[in-house]
Order: structure tokens, then C-alpha cells, then sequence
């Protein structure tokens, strides 16, 4: 018989969960990204967003600063900082692929081409990414978006960088629909973009309605936007159904969870199919503060690991 092996060594030994949900304070200020061009390094934390999955593309405003910096660099650098520490805890090797052909936002688009994590040490880094990688093709399903092990190994890099998570409201003619969502951010100072999957029931909708509200989740909410999220696929049959009350919202009068801690009402400006995804372009057309508390954020469960041996995990939302 194979003998037990001590809790605290299968601890070691086992692979880290690819994403942790957390607790923080919006806007989060625990990573900084800095991209690096002809013309020197900025920051780019608040106008760097995911594109696309598929191929794993991200979206970039190109503002003048940002401009000016790249040149005329077709394989820029992104770095994470940990602000805490001045650490770059991981690297993604870039390929400036297009900009965007929409009029509302001037957005470069880049495929990762290569990626490096310094949150774990060696050897576990290795053993962890192999773990990792046995685990996403074992679990292959046909049915399934399914994304290679080394594309999610560079998704999680760019995770390192905690993502909010929010509830979308969409309603048009007889669909409706509530789901969370966690590829979205600006670009700009008054631009908001949302990569959501092609083969969404609700991207029809959002494009002929060209409004959404997005409502920010609290952690303590953390498995209601997770039930939720069997509504990418399944629209919601009417707003009774949902297990949450609603409120509407000031300007579109669009149903949002009364639990919300802001709502933002967008106005959706353009759109473009990138990859597998759709990317439309917004502008925030009212915003409501309800209440105050920590939000729901996603991040890499690699960042998360790097915060715990240091002394200051993130707390797990609820």
C-alpha cells in the first residue's frame, strides 16, 4: 500500500488554482503594468484590456503618451509590477497585430506571443505549470471553449493584474438577460470596452439595443454572479426568475441586482469581431453609487501564491 502523504507536503506538491476570486477596493493599486516601446516604458494599467481568447489578443488605448512611447515597436514588452515590492512578477512577450477599424476608440491590438512568471520559484514553477497544463487537457470537453495550456498560462500572467468582476443587464424586443462578466475596462478617458464570446446569446441583443448597465458585484455576492453565470448561455425567461431582487436603473431603466454597489449605464458606441470574441466600444452614460464594500475581483491564483508567501494574501470574497 502506498503510504500517506503529509497534508502539508500534498500542499506542495499539488497545482494552485488558476484563478482565486478576491476581495478589493475599486480601482485596485497592487499591480502596475508597464509596456515598453521605441521610445522608452509606461504605464498602462487602467487602458489594457482582453480583446479576444482566441487567439488570446489584447486591447490597448492609444492614447498620445502611449503613442509616442511604442514608435514604431512591433514587439513590445508588457511588465507586472508588484507595487508593494517594485517586483515584475511576470512578462508578456507581445506582437502588434492591427488597430482597431472602429471610429469611437483608438485601441491597438496585440497577440501574446510569449509569456515568463516570476511568482513561484523554480522547481515548483515548473512542476506547478505542469500540473496545470495535465489538468486543462484532461478536461477538454467538445461542448466547451476550450483554450491550450500555453494560452492560458499567458492569460493567467495577465490576470496577475486583478480584474473586476461585474453583472451586465441586457434587455431588447423579448430577450433579457443578467451575466457576469470580467473582460471589460477603459481605454480612455471616457471610452469602456466588453469582450464578450461570439456564440453568446446576448450579443445580438446588445447590438441592436446599443445600451447595457453593469452593476458591480460585492464579494460577499460572489456565488450569486457564479449561479448567474449559466445566463451566457441561457437567457433569462423574465426578470422574475432571477434570485435576486432588481432595481431598474436612472437612464435606461435597465433591471439591476439591488445588492449592486454602483451601477454604470453604457451607451455601446461600435463593435468589432476579434478572434473569438466581439469587442464593443462604450461610453458611460450615467453612473450611480449604492453602496460601499469590497468587490468582487478575479486574479491569478500564481499572484495570489506570490501575496501568501510574502505575508499578505488577498482576502478570498465570500
Amino acid at each position: 500500500m502506498m503510504p500517506l502523504l503529509p497534508q502539508a507536503l500534498k500542499r506542495r506538491i499539488r497545482a494552485l488554482p488558476q484563478w482565486s476570486a478576491v476581495a478589493l477596493r475599486q480601482p485596485q493599486g497592487v499591480v502596475q503594468l508597464r509596456m515598453s516601446g521605441t521610445h522608452g516604458e509606461i504605464d498602462v494599467t487602467g487602458v489594457a484590456v482582453v480583446a479576444a481568447l482566441s487567439p488570446l489578443t489584447l486591447g490597448v488605448g492609444l492614447g498620445e503618451d502611449l503613442g509616442a512611447a511604442l514608435g514604431d515597436c512591433s514587439r513590445p514588452l508588457l511588465r507586472f509590477v508588484d507595487v508593494d515590492s517594485g517586483q515584475t512578477v511576470g512578462a508578456l512577450e507581445l506582437l502588434r497585430v492591427r488597430d482597431c477599424a472602429m471610429q469611437a476608440a483608438r485601441i491597438a491590438l496585440f497577440q501574446v506571443q510569449g509569456a515568463a512568471q516570476h511568482c513561484l520559484r523554480w522547481p515548483y514553477r515548473t512542476w506547478n505549470r505542469y500540473l496545470q497544463n495535465r489538468a486543462i487537457r484532461k478536461h477538454r470537453r467538445p461542448d466547451n471553449f476550450w483554450m491550450p495550456p500555453e494560452a492560458v498560462q499567458q492569460l493567467m500572467i495577465f490576470y496577475i493584474c486583478p480584474r473586476q468582476v461585474v453583472l451586465v443587464s441586457v434587455e431588447h424586443d423579448e430577450h433579457r438577460n443578467l451575466f457576469p462578466m470580467d473582460l471589460i475596462g477603459p481605454v480612455g478617458q471616457d471610452r469602456f470596452t466588453l469582450a464578450l464570446r461570439n456564440t453568446s446569446r446576448s450579443v445580438p441583443a446588445m447590438k441592436s439595443a446599443r445600451r447595457v448597465a453593469l452593476s458591480d458585484v460585492a464579494a460577499a455576492d460572489c456565488g450569486l454572479a457564479y449561479r448567474l453565470g449559466a445566463h451566457h448561455r441561457d437567457p433569462l425567461a423574465d426578470w422574475q426568475s432571477l434570485p435576486c431582487p432588481v432595481i431598474r436603473s436612472r437612464a435606461f431603466a435597465l433591471p439591476c441586482p439591488q445588492s449592486a454597489l454602483r451601477v454604470r449605464e453604457l451607451e455601446i458606441l461600435d463593435f468589432e469581431t476579434i478572434g473569438s470574441h466581439t469587442l464593443f466600444v462604450a461610453r458611460i452614460a450615467a453612473e450611480q453609487p449604492l453602496a460601499e464594500a469590497d468587490q468582487l475581483y478575479h486574479t491569478s491564483g500564481l499572484y495570489q501564491h506570490f501575496r501568501t508567501r510574502h505575508g499578505h494574501p488577498f482576502r478570498a470574497a465570500a
